[in-house]
């Protein structure tokens, strides 16, 4: 996300807590026309969405299909899944304390009925999607399948431009009528110190998680990960600025290769990969920010096996719908409203909170490449010789 689309959306938010706070019965009425349809055009491309660009991911491999790459998905894949479930841990104890005084799962007040429900249906749900996506992906890799692989691709291209032209312009708007439907059902302010402490908690668990990420690399490379994660921090303050891991990965990757110990072949290959394939820093803010919105709403977190699906389920959404505009948590929708049963609101509530720390995401996203590119170079770097090794090479040649 860009910094004027952060800003339209902060704009979408202002003007709906503007209208729900006047709260004339036709203004929520015609806002609530709009939410219901809005939200119902968002929900349609949801299947859409992870159908184009899961399947076209796994179909982009199918020149790359090899040792390395199979390691390095599998890998940014356990990272991520690990790291959701540690968010998840941490949101279990933390956001039900701090929620506890706040108007937690409480009844809404009513409000005006929208002048009109017009209603989109989705041509399909989440998880046959996701099967869908896996089927056509990996059967567009065959040499034999080069019809299905050009069709998938061209279907990302499609939906790819009605994302660019359709979804991202009508976001602030849709932020709008859902803040004004919760500012006139008095939601919004009751819940800003939980908001806050979400956001703390979400900044915590990142640091928390490259901590975890350097410290295995480290010991798995058997080097220090300090050098490698103290080299990676103008990548950390690009990605702050950008809010893009995309925009930053050029600097990750010229850190990255700053590095003594690192085969520079390695960086080449695995950064690019994992800055579409590794956003665990996106997932911990999608987790925790999930958490926090179905404990506001219900008034408990979800169910165990509830929490473990929506974790793997994330982690495949996170590592597969590579290159979706707007950020991972456009790709997320879909899990969000397919396991935890979020609607319109919770699905607004869920953009504006994840776009507000977006660029902590991104950074933490390709601070983290870098300490999966250590594990990568352990088993398939070059094998530096020591310095002791060439002395002795050298000391041979001169003695013949």
């Amino acid at each position: 996300m860009n910094i004027k689309f952060i800003i339209k959306l902060i704009a979408g938010l202002a003007l709906g807590i503007i209208i729900g706070g006047i709260g004339f019965d036709w203004m929520i009425s015609i806002t609530e026309t709009g939410r219901v349809f809005l939200g119902g055009v968002i929900e349609f491309f949801i299947p859409l969405i992870i159908i184009a660009f899961i399947a076209a991911g796994i179909a982009d491999f199918r020149e790359n299909i090899g040792r390395m790459l199979s390691f390095t998905v599998l890998m940014s894949y356990i990272d991520t899944v690990i790291a959701i479930g540690l968010a998840i841990f941490g949101a279990s104890f933390i956001i039900p304390l701090i929620a506890s005084g706040s108007a937690t799962g409480q009844e809404a007040i009513d409000i005006a009925d929208p002048f009109m429900e017009i209603e989109v249906t989705p041509i399909m749900d989440v998880l046959s999607a996701l099967l869908l996506a896996f089927v056509l992906g990996i059967g567009s890799t065959w040499d034999s399948t080069e019809t299905v692989r050009n069709l998938v691709l061209q279907f990302r291209k499609i939906i790819l431009f009605c994302i660019n032209k359709i979804i991202i312009p009508i976001l602030p708007f849709f932020i709008a009528v859902t803040f004004a439907k919760m500012t006139a059902e008095k939601e919004v302010f009751s819940n800003i110190p939980v908001f806050a402490g979400m956001f703390a908690l979400i900044l915590v668990m990142q640091f928390l998680w490259l901590v975890i990420e350097y410290s295995i690399a480290g010991y798995i490379f058997k080097n220090n990960p300090y050098t490698m994660f103290k080299t990676m921090i103008p990548a950390y303050i690009t990605g702050l600025g950008t809010m893009s891991s995309a925009a930053t990965m050029p600097i990750a990757l010229e850190q990255s290769k700053k590095v003594a110990y690192m085969d520079k072949k390695i960086c080449d290959f695995v950064i690019p990969l994992c800055n579409t394939v590794h956003q665990a820093g996106a997932a911990i803010g999608i987790a925790i920010g999930a958490m926090t919105v179905n404990v506001l709403t219900t008034g408990e977190l979800p169910s165990i096996a509830t929490m473990i699906s929506f974790t793997l389920l994330l982690a495949i959404i996170e590592v597969g719908a590579v290159g979706v505009p707007g950020g991972s948590i456009m790709a997320a929708l879909g899990i969000l409203q397919s396991t935890l049963g979020f609607g319109e609101a919770e699905i607004g509530l869920m953009i504006t909170l994840f776009a507000i720390q977006d660029g902590f995401g991104a950074a933490t996203n390709v601070v983290g490449d870098g300490a999966l590119a250590m594990i990568v170079n352990k088993f398939f770097g070059k094998k530096e010789k020591s310095d002791s090794s060439n002395i002795e090479n050298t000391a041979k040649g001169e003695m013949q």
